[in-house]
């Protein structure tokens, strides 16, 4: 699958995931594209086995999705319904296999196997895995390559092609 291919099917399975809520405001079409990102990780990045019944998706501080999000609860990851935990502060004990931090200061300590995610800027050069930055009014991905070898996950060679990376030997 070439760069453009892949590029367009992720882009595309998260506009079909949430077309039924689509609205004209560019904020809101922004978090329906960021959160069908967080959907279409599940399919470019491994977890180690665990015996969680749910694939947990955290959404930490300040909830910049609302219920534009929602739907995700009615798909699966890894053969595991996905839940969606709504939290003020993150908690090793949420058990979560992606976090995406709304506003925040500092990226606080994470267990391994955790992807962390966030639109907060210089997210990704503060130690995040995954930064959503706005590029030539699209949204693309930033990724600390450090931050994910570092980690418990393996990335898919097709989402690092779609990406900008920091942090390790990688192209913009």
């Amino acid at each position: 699958m070439n760069l453009t291919k892949l590029t367009l099917n992720l882009f595309g399975l998260g506009y079909l995931l949430f077309a039924p809520v689509l609205c004209a405001e560019d904020a809101s079409v922004e978090y329906k594209i960021k959160a069908g990102y967080l959907y279409n990780f599940t399919k470019f990045i491994t977890w180690p086995e665990e015996r969680n019944p749910t694939f947990n998706i955290c959404i930490i501080g300040k909830d910049p999705f609302g219920s534009i999000i929602d739907p995700i609860e009615q798909r699966t990851a890894m053969d595991r319904p996905i839940k969606l935990v709504r939290a003020e502060h993150y908690d090793k004990s949420l058990d979560c296999q992606i976090v995406f931090f709304g506003h925040l200061k500092e990226l606080p300590i994470i267990k391994k196997a955790v992807l962390t995610v966030s639109d907060t800027q210089d997210f990704a050069s503060l130690g995040g895995m995954v930064s959503f930055i706005k590029k030539e009014g699209r949204i693309k991905l930033r990724i600390n390559l450090q931050a994910i070898k570092s980690s418990d996950l393996e990335i898919s060679a097709k989402l690092l092609e779609v990406s900008e990376l920091i942090n390790g030997n990688g192209h913009d």
